[in-house]
């Protein structure tokens, strides 16, 4: 029975580490819109964070992931934070990938910078995505819709090594606008409710990585321990959590696939 025991955890290890990381899921939200503000009819957001872009995760590993995601056919592409890891060398090849897929939908795409991207170099992040096409919100807002409606994005610094701003971040929003917050960390999530956001969208945490049957996850990074995965409300206010495509240290999952996330407004 030893020698059993010993082949189970050892499989166990194996999936955790070599094919748990590579096996991405979309997960479908649904999001209701206070009434009285008006976005474009049932608006699809494609969400993608922590791709960590790395020794680990390599373009093919994220490219699989994004596959998932564009099926669904997003109009609106935002990413939360998180592209690199390691090192800076990653940042162009990270970019790149992301810009693949950045002119794909109706409204493009926007992104935040996560504590990863301000460790490797923040404004060389934020350059290499913007010669791709994606816009980088670092305490600042961006206008999306059409005639059929509008929704604002308001995307806040990152908060453990950037200078988040929230006030700054929603400065540009017009009063009552619909307005949704971009936002590496969840945690923090009640300074966003003073400005009228409807719903936070966040990453960080990576569902913690290993969770366990009852005990739940075994860790979580500081500003990813209150609203570590799916759906949870700051104030009444629903904040989502991906549990990210990529892995950081170790690089395992277990019981917390990786995922990218279609967020339909309705």
């Amino acid at each position: 029975m030893a020698t059993g025991g010993i082949v189970a955890v050892a499989g166990l290890g194996r999936r955790a580490r070599h094919e748990s990381p590579y096996r991405p899921v979309l997960e479908r939200v649904d999001v209701r819109v206070p009434s009285g503000m008006q976005t474009p009819p049932r608006l699809r957001i494609g969400f993608v964070a922590d791709t960590h872009l790395g020794s680990v995760m390599r373009p093919a590993d994220i490219d699989r992931a994004l596959a998932l995601l564009f099926d669904a056919e997003p109009d609106l592409l935002l990413f939360g934070g998180d592209y690199v890891s390691e090192s800076p060398r990653h940042i162009t090849e990270a970019a790149a990938v992301l810009g693949t897929v950045a002119g794909a939908t109706r409204f493009g795409s926007l992104a935040v910078l996560g504590n990863h991207d301000c460790a490797n170099g923040a404004e060389r992040m934020t350059a290499a995505l913007e010669q791709r096409g994606i816009q980088v919100l670092r305490n600042a807002s961006a206008r999306v819709g059409d005639d059929t409606g509008e929704l604002w994005i308001a995307g806040i610094d990152d908060a453990l090594l950037g200078c988040p701003d929230t006030e700054r971040a929603f400065a540009g929003v017009p009063a009552n606008a619909c307005a949704l917050a971009l936002w590496h960390e969840p945690d923090w999530a009640e300074q966003v409710v003073d400005h009228g956001a409807f719903l936070q969208l966040s990453g960080h945490s990576h569902g913690g990585q290993v969770r366990l049957p009852i005990a739940g996850p075994i860790a979580a990074p500081a500003g990813g321990r209150r609203f570590g995965e799916g759906l949870n409300f700051a104030a009444g206010m629903p904040v989502y959590t991906s549990r990210g495509v990529g892995v950081y240290r170790p690089p395992v999952r277990f019981r917390c696939p990786p995922e990218v996330t279609l967020i339909t407004l309705i």
